[in-house]
This record gives C-alpha cells, sequence and structure tokens, in this order.
C-alpha cells in the first residue's frame, strides 16, 4: 500500500503525513517503523520492505522522507511505486514539488495524494500615486485617466486614489500656486470628488468609471 503527500509546502505535508503514521502505529502496533530519507535512499532496502508478505512475515510501515532530494532516488523511486502499491507493507512518502513525470509515476499507483501547496499572493505592483497628482494639478486631463488606469491596474483601491487626488487640489487650492486651474475651478473639482466618492460607496454611481469620466473632460 503506498500513500503519496508532496506539494510546495512541505511544512503541511509533513505534518499530515506524520499524523497519518501514527494513526496507523496505533492500529498496527505490531508494525515496524523505518524512516528513509535521501541520505539512507536504497532501491533493494525499498524492494525488501516491499517483500514479506507471508503470514507470518514481519510488518512493517515505510516512511520516505524527501527522498527524491538524493539524484538516485529521484531517479529510481517513480519505478518502484507499483512494487510498493502491491506491497502489504505502508509506504508513505513525503516529496517537495515534483516535477511531471515523476509526479504522474507516483500518483498513479498511490492508494491516496495529498497535494498540499503554498498559496499564491498576489503581488501588487508598485505605482507612484503621486505623478497623477501632479498630471492633475496641471490640468493634463489625458495624462490624468491614463496614471489613474495604471494605477487601478496594478492593484490599488479606488478610494485611496481618488483620496489622493483630493489631498493634491485641496493642498493646492490652500497653497495658491502649483496648478493650472482657477481657485474656483480647483472648489468645484474637489467638490465633484466628493460627490464621486460617496455616491459610489452608496452605489448611485460606478466609482472607477465616474472618476475616469471627470479625468478625460478636464481641458
Amino acid at each position: 500500500m503506498f500513500y503519496l503527500y508532496h506539494g510546495t509546502n512541505i511544512k503541511t505535508s509533513l505534518a499530515k503525513a506524520r499524523a497519518t503514521i501514527k494513526s496507523l502505529r496505533i492500529k498496527r502496533v505490531e508494525a515496524t517503523f523505518v524512516e528513509i530519507d535521501a541520505d539512507h535512499w536504497s532501491a533493494a532496502a525499498i524492494q525488501e520492505h516491499a517483500g514479506g508478505q507471508g503470514l507470518f512475515s514481519e510488518k512493517y510501515i515505510i516512511f520516505l522522507n524527501r527522498v527524491t532530494e538524493n539524484a538516485e532516488a529521484k531517479e529510481g523511486v517513480g519505478k518502484l511505486a507499483s512494487l510498493m502499491q502491491e506491497s502489504a507493507n505502508i509506504f508513505i512518502a513525503v516529496e517537495d514539488k515534483i516535477n511531471a513525470d515523476l509526479k504522474k509515476s507516483l500518483e498513479k499507483y498511490a492508494e491516496k495524494t495529498v497535494v498540499s501547496d503554498m498559496e499564491k499572493v498576489a503581488i501588487k505592483k508598485e505605482f507612484n500615486v503621486f505623478a497623477l497628482g501632479e498630471a492633475l494639478a496641471s490640468r493634463d486631463g489625458f495624462r490624468s485617466w491614463s496614471l489613474y488606469r495604471q494605477a487601478i491596474d496594478a492593484g490599488q483601491e479606488k478610494e485611496a486614489v481618488v483620496g489622493m487626488m483630493f489631498w493634491k487640489i485641496k493642498t493646492v487650492l490652500v497653497s495658491g500656486y502649483g496648478s493650472e486651474f482657477s481657485k474656483e475651478e480647483l472648489r468645484e473639482l474637489l467638490g465633484n470628488l466628493i460627490t464621486i466618492y460617496h455616491d459610489g460607496h452608496r452605489g448611485v454611481v460606478d466609482m472607477e468609471l465616474s472618476v475616469e469620466k471627470l479625468l478625460l473632460d478636464l481641458h
């Protein structure tokens, strides 16, 4: 009998395999436990432990702990998978990420396969939101829109981007310089951003599309 635990989350694979081994050793108190790692790999040992199916033969629980870290094992363990499957003894193998061919060979004969992979974490692309603020203050509608799209596509939160634009326009309004807008236009722009922000949260408008329209309408 052959059980396979593998995947990029080796810590979880080991924990699950050891839990299975613990359970089996409780159920089969007469069985001898053998652990084989990469440093102690031997095809002959696997063949020997796979035998012993006679009535009075000793029973084994064999733990193959990341044996494919050994080049010889990586080449040969797949060829022994059918032998382990047919054995009256129990083989439990734990591996990290394995190549497609070996994975296919081992999973084909495994009574049970458990895959534990690390969760993929989305990495947000860094984006300089201040460049958007400068483009907005310069009254460059198309560049502002382009940078806004880049920010959203890079994973920036819409609310955070709108907040940054509001902060930039308010700073320009208070300071009185660094903008191509009149004070009246700046106040109107601030009012529009506030309206889009709150209406977007209430579901009255699509915040993302409303900001795009606002920027493209700048001239």
